[in-house]
């Protein structure tokens, strides 16, 4: 953790007092209870980074007629929890949350005393956290909101947390518009848009150098002969990924890909 001067410190905390909580900033005082302080640590990281100020009363708290350097309650409101919570912060997150800044502040507390507030910089993350036994959260505009499975599964595709089969490959996008593709396209209604489009749009092909390449995935369900349209050195790697991934390997792998295909054809 580093340690600010009482110089460096003071034109910082008279900036943070004067602003509001944001999507990139939150106060808290320290408390023997941490699962809010938890949850905004895990809903930066899966946001867009942020600022958790620790040890800074809510201004809606602030009594009429009290001034901002009242809500300086500082981490020695509850050294024990403040020690604790830095424990959880390094054990309660799944995968860890790995980039995080501590600022130390001093200042004078509420009562004249004198003491210090934390600055937790939290970096948006390449990958999606959870909090063990309390879920995955994303930040709203100055609030925490815990997100659905769905919401979980479109945040880990942005985030690039997919499997081998999501990825591109390149071969002509032709060799997949076939019989079962016309299938599925009837029993899901797909009907504006051209072909290399509607396979954008369900997630199963993607610009790459100005041209549209499908996902592994899109070959293995819609190709009429998946094994001669990979490039040499793929076979291996789908074998691998695709059969293993989701459900122990099955004995031979045409039929596994016409089962497939068959799910996602039944309206």
């Amino acid at each position: 953790m580093l340690d600010l001067t009482p110089t460096q410190a003071a034109p910082r905390i008279a900036t943070l007092l004067s602003t509001p909580e944001t999507r990139t900033l939150d106060f808290k005082r320290i408390s023997a209870r941490h699962g809010r302080m938890i949850e905004t640590v895990c809903a930066f990281a899966n946001s867009e980074g942020g600022l958790l100020v620790i040890g800074v009363g809510d201004a809606k708290d602030l009594k009429p007629g009290s001034k901002p350097p009242s809500r300086l309650f500082g981490i020695e409101e509850n050294p024990e929890a403040f020690d604790d919570f830095r424990r959880q912060v390094m054990q309660r997150f799944l995968p860890p949350v790995e980039r995080l800044h501590w600022l130390r502040l001093p200042c004078t507390l509420h009562n004249g005393s004198p003491g210090h507030i934390v600055m937790l910089r939290v970096e948006k993350s390449d990958h999606v956290h959870s909090v063990l036994g309390d879920g995955t959260w994303t930040r709203m505009d100055a609030s925490n909101r815990e997100l659905n499975a769905g919401e979980i599964a479109e945040l880990a595709y942005r985030r690039g947390v997919r499997s081998a089969v999501s990825e591109t490959v390149p071969i002509a996008l032709d060799l997949l518009e076939t019989d079962t593709w016309r299938t599925f396209v009837a029993a899901r209604g797909l009907r504006s848009g051209d072909f290399p489009d509607q396979l954008m749009r369900i997630g199963l092909a993607a610009r790459a150098g100005g041209e549209v390449l499908p996902t592994r995935a899109a070959v293995l369900l819609f190709a009429d002969e998946p094994g001669v349209c990979w490039p040499p050195t793929i076979p291996a790697l789908i074998s691998a990924s695709w059969c293993t991934t989701a459900r122990p390997p099955c004995p031979a792998r045409r039929p596994t890909c016409a089962r497939r295909r068959r799910r996602l054809a039944a309206p």
